[in-house]
């Protein structure tokens, strides 16, 4: 087979289209598109990647196939390109327009005293989420084009400034560093490792995800989408790689920011539409590509985590088969409680900060089942005037056992007689008889000497308080209750035995 003379080698960083051109240039053609005709070749076929197409232009030109073939971005049909070993798809190439750094065409013409032979469209240009030139760190600058036709023609076309002219261009454009989600595409198709959570997703999904939460952390989660420019997008892929790059730690950190954003506006921190917004919508939209990654699971965890959501809702494809967290309000519905009762339990349990006095029921959370076992406390309590008779106990001795921390209202009262406005769980009354009738077995018959609490404070000199704690702490040997009896009235204590352990 007769090749081209004089030989063009291809270049690594250019594409296949951009060396065709170059050889036309170079061998006399007016256009591409008649050089590609006269090689038996489809510009369709050219521009889609076929190899038979990449094979034919190579033994033409002389060219190791490798090289061209390892920049050859090939259509897999339905909108999808492979480029090395990455699905690509149309939606993150630029097919519209044409993109370059007035310094590499700079350098290109300096090299080659014909520009249209010599200047190379570079493969990073052609990748959407690419904006700056990696090399001079320039904002590349933008030129329409048809999205067939104009593809085919020399890069001269596009950019017929030279010399002076690609100099002042240079000067009049922003200098930036490189994104670092430009960075992580262009170093992974070269085969380099980035972060594992991005690598263990398609470029497309690691892409998309960065730049979706760095879109609503950067400009808001009611931005018109429409409204973001070239520049507004390369923001929100910095913005996100400080999140995406750092994994789902990062991430769930993300939607903790946004969730706080929302408490701070106003906004509740409850409704996810408005918490999350596009980033959420976007999930919700299937679109052509339904897969958009793990993204969607680890959203979907943190608002049944972090957020009240019932039973049965749909969210993001999937219904809610089981709760995970309450709102006080919620709470309060569904068991018949007083909101604010209910809250002043949980608070007295740690289960809500007692800061957040400010927030409505609404909006603060608890934990499924802590919450089910406070207001089921609440339900069954019983209050303090109801205390003696339960525990068969003097008022004294009720008031000790509260000051020992044997028995734990449900929440603090404020003003006078606040214990009588206290309500106790039922079951923990039962856990004190329980355990009393535990230290203190049946007697048939009460030996002399042993008496009664009461009796025992009086006559050995001590403090209510310390006899029972010396009782719950099993520091009496001597100690029994009436048989057929329970409570503290049944019991009964060894005077001597009280009086040893005081010594």
């Amino acid at each position: 087979m007769c090749q081209l003379f004089p030989h063009l080698a291809f270049q690594s960083d250019e594409t296949p289209a951009s060396w065709a051109a170059r050889l036309s240039v170079l061998h006399g053609c007016p256009t591409l598109r008649s050089f590609l005709s006269d090689q038996g070749i489809k510009p369709s076929d050219l521009l889609h990647g076929r190899r038979s197409v990449i094979d034919r232009l190579c033994q033409v030109a002389g060219q190791d196939a490798i090289p061209v073939w390892r920049n050859t971005v090939s259509s897999q049909g339905n909108l999808n390109f492979s480029l090395r070993d990455e699905l690509v798809p149309a939606s993150m190439m630029v097919r519209e327009e044409t993109r370059f750094c007035p310094l590499c065409l700079l350098e290109d013409d300096l090299a080659c005293g014909d520009p249209g032979a010599g200047r190379r469209d570079r493969l990073a240009w052609t990748l959407r989420v690419v904006t700056t030139c990696p090399k001079h760190h320039l904002a590349l600058i933008y030129r329409a084009r048809d999205h067939r036709d104009n593809m085919q023609h020399k890069l001269i076309a596009h950019v017929p400034e030279r010399g002076d002219a690609l100099s002042a261009l240079a000067d009049g454009t922003l200098r930036r560093e490189p994104s670092p989600l430009q960075s992580y595409v262009l170093d992974r198709l070269d085969g380099r490792k980035g972060p594992d959570w991005l690598d263990s997703q398609t470029m497309e999904q690691a892409v998309k995800v960065t730049q979706m939460l760095g879109v609503v952390l950067a400009f808001g989660t009611t931005i018109n989408l429409g409204a973001v420019d070239r520049d507004g997008w390369d923001l929100a892929g910095r913005t996100g790689w400080e999140w995406t790059s750092a994994g789902e730690q990062g991430v769930h950190a993300a939607f903790n920011v946004l969730q706080a954003s929302a408490f701070v506006r106003g906004q509740g921190g409850q409704n996810y539409f408005t918490v999350f917004g596009h980033l959420y919508r976007w999930l919700l939209e299937p679109g052509d590509r339904p897969d958009h990654g793990p993204i969607k699971q680890l959203l979907r965890n943190y608002i049944l985590q972090n957020m009240d959501v019932c039973v049965g809702r749909n969210l993001l494809g999937e219904p809610v088969e089981r709760r995970r967290m309450y709102s006080v309000q919620s709470l309060a519905l569904e068991t018949g409680l007083h909101r604010q009762t209910l809250r002043k339990v949980l608070v007295e349990r740690d289960l809500v900060a007692p800061d957040h006095s400010e927030k409505p029921n609404s909006i603060l959370l608890v934990d499924i089942k802590k919450g089910r076992d406070a207001a089921a406390a609440l339900q069954r309590s019983v209050q303090f005037v109801q205390l003696p008779a339960l525990l068969k106990a003097t008022r004294p001795i009720v008031s000790c056992l509260i000051d020992l921390g044997l028995l734990a209202p449900l929440f603090r009262s404020q003003g006078e007689n606040k214990r009588d406005k206290s309500g106790f769980d039922a079951l923990e009354v039962e856990r004190v008889m329980n355990r009393l009738n535990d230290l203190a077995p049946e007697m048939p018959q009460i030996p002399p000497g042993w008496i009664t609490l009461t009796q025992c404070t009086k006559r050995a000199r001590v403090p209510m308080r310390d006899l029972l704690r010396l009782v719950f702490q099993r520091e009496m040997r001597k100690i029994g209750r009436i048989a057929g009896e329970t409570g503290f009235s049944a019991l009964r204590i060894n005077l001597d035995d009280v009086r040893r352990v005081m010594s």
